[in-house]
């Protein structure tokens, strides 16, 4: 404002009361004739250079303590992670409108077929006791056959949600029946002591049950691996093993499925498998501490 007010006087001193131009520092230049005039926009000049040249400087030094007390830290890109953060929720919404159609499905085009046919069959049974009782019997034992694989289905729906193991016996004892279960040979190494979150171990569970699956698919190996360790608060799951390598994401969806999982817990997952082998797979989610 006194750079604006100087520099102007020459255009206003004349219509001003007498004695009441003056510049900014009226004890420098009062201005009562042009000379004066002009001496006071040259004290305006002296305002912009100041201004100019020790403005930035001291906005800097004025602004110092609140960059070094409400700064991130130096690793943190705020706008990348935000950008990070969005693709992830982005992620996390579309796996679980995925998983709730995968078990729509499941639902209606296998346990709820069967669960109708075993309907039919008892109604079968029931009008053969009346006509011919010695065909009931057969009737009731296909009944009672798909019962059992309607309810192996929905047990199998279940896992798919979260495995039941997981609540029994915890990480290690479930990912010890998946590496019993795994048709490659299969160690496990767990150094994981306490409990995670019930969703960070279903995370792991799903990636190390996918991981076995496509060792046994795709592989061709003849051994394989399961570490997985604490360190801290974070969890890292490792499943390595000898095949013929060259996995290829884009080929089918197991694997962007358990990329998405991990991504939603603020995970990494990282697979490094050139052609020749071998392969590994590689998950670090957050545990806390």
């Amino acid at each position: 404002m006194l750079t604006v007010r100087d520099l102007s006087v020459p255009l206003w001193w004349p219509l001003a009361p007498p004695g009441m131009a003056s510049t900014g520092l009226s004890v420098l230049v009062t201005v009562t004739s042009w000379p004066t005039a002009f001496a006071a926009a040259a004290v305006g000049l002296g305002w912009l250079v100041a201004w100019l040249v020790f403005g930035p400087p001291l906005a800097r030094l004025q602004s110092a303590p609140g960059r070094s007390l409400l700064r991130p830290h130096r690793d943190v890109d705020l706008s990348l992670r935000i950008a990070e953060l969005t693709a992830t929720r982005a992620a996390a919404l579309d796996a679980h409108s995925a998983e709730l159609r995968r078990i729509e499905r499941a639902l209606h085009d296998g346990t709820q077929n069967r669960l109708v046919g075993v309907t039919v069959l008892l109604g079968a049974a029931r009008r053969a006791l009346s006509r011919d009782p010695a065909t009931a019997d057969e009737v009731l034992e296909r009944a009672q056959a798909a019962a059992e694989s309607a309810l192996a289905e929905l047990r199998g729906v279940v896992r798919g949600i979260l495995p039941p193991v997981l609540a029994d016996r915890g990480l290690d004892g479930a990912l010890a029946a998946l590496v019993a279960d795994s048709r490659v040979p299969c160690r496990l190494e767990f150094d994981a002591p306490g409990r995670c979150a019930a969703s960070i171990e279903a995370t792991t569970y799903f990636v190390v049950a996918e991981a076995l699956t496509n060792v046994a698919r795709h592989s061709g190996a003849h051994h394989a691996t399961v570490s997985v360790r604490r360190a801290g608060d974070r969890l890292r799951v490792r499943v390595t093993d000898d095949g013929t390598g060259g996995v290829d994401e884009t080929a089918g969806s197991g694997l962007a499925g358990i990329r998405g999982r991990v991504a939603a817990h603020d995970g990494v997952l990282t697979v490094d498998s050139p052609r020749g082998g071998p392969t590994t797979l590689e998950a670090e989610l957050p545990c806390g501490s």
